[in-house]
């Protein structure tokens, strides 16, 4: 291809890729949102540890109709892996700049339409309409393909769906791209950077308690809610439970790597943010069964206990960091 990312050897456009373990298969929630997941994979890409930036997820917030979607700050990512995000402008139009951007060694992330995306082949590719997050890595414009990163893993496109990711648009598209400012921070002083974000997000993080809001607000909506089709269920639950599950299970792990890297004692506080993720996913299923049965009967009340987790991680986590 006429560009390729700097990467580690067997990670290469036509080799096997492997996702992080952050996108086991044994986790929760194997993606959280398409941000998030992008970020997982370019650090992992290229040889860097994506455990150490999650101490932001602490801010998470209910925003009044959807938690925060969560997303690793630019200063964050810069000060650990001396990786600057900066915007592009895309006035000679997105394939042009992602070409430059690429043949540089930096990956451009661009909001693209998921129906032009084989890998969302079963959901949205070539069905439905749907605003995502991808990491060009590489293009050739004269064969028409796109090696990507999206949410867990690494594809290539081509035809039609190259035509659709860089054809006309009424507006250009949002993109960033990735440059390398500095070196990343080495292993030995990255448990301590890491700690030291966790505490100044946790100086951020809600005053209250997210989840009680969530609950007054779905109370208040549920029963409207639940005789919606089932298409509005799936875009509820992206945005409340999954937020909130996937967000939790990322603290837990964050939280888990600083406990082996010897920082403190956060092996409660992360099992407690465990608690808290498969807490959000069993909601998810009797949200769901609430919108088959078309009855909202008690389900808002069923928050009350990850109300009270949530109280558990923050006591926690507290008490560490006091230590």
């Amino acid at each position: 291809m006429t560009a390729a990312l700097r990467l580690p050897t067997g990670l290469g456009p036509a080799g096997p890729y492997v996702p992080h373990r952050l996108h086991g298969t044994d986790r929760d929630w194997p993606e959280t949102n398409c941000y998030v997941d992008l970020w997982i994979e370019l650090l992992h890409g290229r040889g860097l540890v994506p455990e150490a930036m999650l101490g932001f997820t602490l801010r998470q917030d209910f925003e009044g109709d959807q938690f925060t979607f969560f997303k690793p700050p630019p200063g964050d990512i810069e000060r650990l892996y001396g990786l600057e995000v900066l915007e592009l402008a895309v006035y000679n139009g997105l394939e042009a700049h992602a070409l430059i951007q690429a043949q540089a060694g930096r990956p451009v992330l661009v909001e693209v339409d998921a129906i032009h995306l084989p890998d969302t082949s079963g959901t949205t590719y070539g069905r439905d309409h749907a605003k995502t997050t991808i990491g060009i890595l590489a293009l050739d414009p004269e064969a028409g393909e796109l090696d990507y990163l999206h949410n867990a893993g690494r594809f290539r496109l081509s035809g039609g769906d190259y035509a659709g990711i860089f054809g006309p648009a009424v507006l250009p598209p949002y993109a960033e791209f990735v440059k390398a400012v500095a070196p990343p921070m080495s292993l030995s002083d990255l448990p301590g950077a890491a700690r030291d974000l966790l505490l100044r997000h946790r100086a951020r993080a809600p005053r209250h308690n997210p989840v009680l809001a969530f609950r007054d607000a779905l109370a208040a909506t549920a029963e409207g809610l639940v005789s919606r089709p089932l298409s509005v269920f799936h875009a509820y639950a992206f945005n409340t439970t999954r937020q909130l599950g996937s967000n939790f299970e990322m603290l837990s792990s964050h939280l888990a790597w600083l406990e082996v890297q010897g920082v403190g004692a956060f092996a409660p506080a992360a099992e407690a943010a465990a608690d808290l993720s498969r807490e959000a996913k069993a909601f998810q299923f009797q949200l769901a069964r609430a919108f088959h049965r078309r009855s909202a009967a008690g389900l808002a009340a069923r928050l009350d206990p990850l109300a009270a987790t949530y109280e558990r991680v923050f006591a926690s986590l507290d008490r560490t960091l006091v230590a």
